[in-house]
């Protein structure tokens, strides 16, 4: 009953950070994305996912049937709280089989409460069921291959549910093949031979069972592969994810990389002060590693090279954090296990005094990016603020015109005002051609959104979002509204700006 008590209080307080914040938060592009793709129902949201999202269906056709209750952003929000909040209890679960009390309950609070899953719980977005799938197939994966670690025995039961919960989470989100591909490199690392025969057969029957979305897969990734023509380079892209790493380990700017701030900086500095310590310490007493961090490790270690073969592929812009989720979990309960490894023969004293002092450390990095997640309450775009300042400020007569395509999906959803929102197709239809912010890279959407300006329009509401003021993306359409318009009116929203534009005589 204490256990579950502890885990009904950290539920308790994710839910109080997430539902205020729910109802309150705007949403971005991506989320008004998942809007459009589910709002029309079942049969749509299949074809959407795989025409214009171009990502695996399944939460789009889930989210599509839960939206048919209710179809607000609030309830749509719902869905990655309830998920977030299943996340916790399947990790407690999780963690209480592989380690012990004290190290199960401090790992469950560090997840619990880390930033990165409010975040997703936030989103309308597959991510906050990403991570729920990835506790899943551990904790399944474990009790049927790996059940001397948590003291099940396994049965074919077992397996069938985990080639079921595989199957699903492929359809889900195509990254989690990266968590599958890891558990069979752990059974690999520890010579459980008989264990990889069996996990080799049931992957291969996951694999019949995608069948029928390989073609779509392929097509997917070779569309988004032609889309992004940025350079890519090893350091470039282990740097990418390091960054990641570094906000699962310690959070800070977790939306943004802005100039390095005094936090930042001497965030980086304990963060490289604890991986040394803790590197020094394994090679000192590799002989207490055990076999759950070896295997632990073996899988965030293939999640990590997943995503830097998706970044050689794909381009930069398909490993940001948020598609990095699937690394989350994995690299939490390595570095969980390792710590509880190196522990086991320190002193009870050094352990309080570093537990407390690292406490400490973690409190300050969550707090920080709390508060630093969501500036003046607003995600990327401020929609919401954008909209009434239009409206504030608007006569009929003058087109709101949004750069990127795509953002004009988001508008829509506050703005009620007296002209229409242009574009109002082809959200989906533009990427980079070439490398992404170069003065080229847009110019074939700049040329499509106004030319859907009406001839007439003398005057009109152009709103742009940060790629467009702060790349070189901003130099033929800073040299179009200066060739054919005066602004009249600039106003700056986060990561937006607003512009009234007069057409010149």
């Amino acid at each position: 009953m204490m256990k579950n008590r502890f885990v009904y209080i950290l539920i308790f307080f994710h839910m109080a950070l997430a539902l205020p914040l729910a109802f309150l938060l705007n949403i971005w592009s991506d989320e008004a994305s998942t809007l459009y793709t589910t709002g029309s129902g079942f049969r749509a949201a299949l074809q959407n996912a795989a025409a214009d999202e171009k990502q695996a269906p399944a939460y789009f056709l889930i989210l599509s049937l839960w939206r048919l209750i209710d179809g607000s952003i609030f309830f749509a929000r719902l869905f990655s709280i309830i998920c977030g909040a299943a996340a916790i209890m399947l990790f407690a679960g999780l963690a209480r089989k592989l380690f012990e009390q004290r190290p199960a309950h401090l790992v469950t609070a560090f997840f619990a409460l880390h930033p990165i899953l409010l975040w997703a719980s936030l989103e309308i977005r597959l991510y906050s069921l990403v991570v729920l799938l990835t506790i899943v197939l551990t904790k399944l994966y474990f009790d049927s291959f790996l059940n001397d670690l948590t003291g099940e025995r396994t049965t074919a039961n077992k397996k069938i549910w985990f080639a079921t919960a595989s199957i699903f989470a492929i359809y889900t989100n195509y990254y989690l093949v990266f968590v599958l591909a890891g558990f069979f490199l752990a059974l690999i690392v520890l010579r459980k031979w008989r264990e990889a025969r069996a996990f080799f057969f049931v992957m291969a029957a996951v694999g019949a069972a995608l069948v029928p979305i390989a073609f779509t897969v392929a097509s997917q990734v070779t569309a988004n592969a032609a889309g992004s023509a940025v350079e890519r380079d090893l350091i470039s892209g282990v740097r990418q994810i390091w960054h990641h790493v570094v906000n699962f380990w310690m959070p800070g700017d977790i939306l943004s990389d802005p100039e390095p701030s005094v936090f930042s900086v001497l965030r980086l500095w304990l963060l490289r002060m604890f991986v040394a310590v803790l590197a020094v310490l394994a090679v000192k007493n590799r002989r207490q590693i055990s076999t759950r961090t070896l295997a632990t490790a073996a899988i965030a270690a293939t999640v990590g090279l997943g995503l830097l073969t998706a970044y050689f592929i794909l381009g930069p812009s398909y490993i940001e954090i948020r598609h990095a989720a699937v690394l989350f979990v994995p690299l939490i309960i390595f570095t969980a296990s390792l710590i509880a490894d190196l522990a086991r023969e320190t002193g009870e004293r050094t352990v309080k005094i570093t537990s407390v002092a690292a406490g400490l450390i973690i409190l300050a990095t969550f707090s920080y990016s709390l508060i630093t997640m969501y500036p003046n309450g607003a995600k990327r775009g401020d929609w919401e603020r954008v909209a009434v300042f239009i409206s504030q400020h608007e006569t009929a007569g003058q087109p709101v015109v949004v750069l990127s395509a795509y953002d004009a999906l988001a508008l829509p959803y506050y703005y009620r005002g007296l002209n229409g929102v242009l574009p109002d197709e082809r959200f989906f239809d533009f990427q980079p051609g070439v490398d992404f912010g170069s003065p080229e890279s847009f110019r074939r959407e700049i040329d499509y959104v106004f030319s859907e300006i009406p001839p007439k329009s003398d005057e009109i509401w152009l709103v742009i979002g940060e790629e467009w003021f702060v790349t070189q993306a901003r130099v033929p359409l800073e040299n179009f509204v200066k060739t054919n318009y005066t602004i009249e009116i600039e106003k700056e929203f986060y990561k937006e700006k607003v512009y009234l534009l007069k057409k010149k005589p």
